[in-house]
């Protein structure tokens, strides 16, 4: 009787423990792609001159508070 009172104990704190652990868990955040640069780079580039203002038919961003666009966005192969 003992031993079964004592398993059924241990089988409740490891559901309690299993369960509540396992429902507080977060999902990862989700992080954007950067899309490619569909075009040739140079290390005189100003990216901000053409995606500022749309010329040359360039996308606007609108982050053009950071510095280096190539630590995100990749030259497409």
């Amino acid at each position: 009787m003992k031993k079964r009172g004592l398993l059924l104990i241990l089988a409740v704190f490891l559901t309690v423990i299993l369960v509540g652990c396992g429902g507080t868990k977060e999902p990862p955040p989700k992080v954007a792609k950067s899309p490619a640069i569909p075009h040739e780079v140079t290390q005189d580039m100003d990216c901000k001159s053409c995606h500022e203002s749309g010329a040359n038919g360039a996308k606007i961003t609108k982050h053009l508070d950071r510095p280096n666009c190539t630590s995100c966005h990749k030259i497409k192969q």
